[in-house]
């Protein structure tokens, strides 16, 4: 009977612990989605184009 309650003790701590890798992942993902989602900022389209023409005077 020890032996039966050493492997279910056995599969029960491989699965924490697996289950917390995974928590563990999933909360740096999505504190590091946010984190760029708030500093990224939006490029406005400039309209402040500098045109240069070759003018010669013949």
């Amino acid at each position: 009977m020890k032996v039966y309650d050493k492997e279910i003790y056995e599969k029960q701590e491989s699965i924490k612990f697996t289950l917390l890798i995974i928590i563990v992942f999933l909360v740096g993902f999505f504190a590091g989605y946010l984190a760029n989602s708030f500093t990224s900022q939006k490029e406005v389209p400039s309209n402040n184009s500098v045109r240069i023409e070759n003018v010669s005077n013949q």
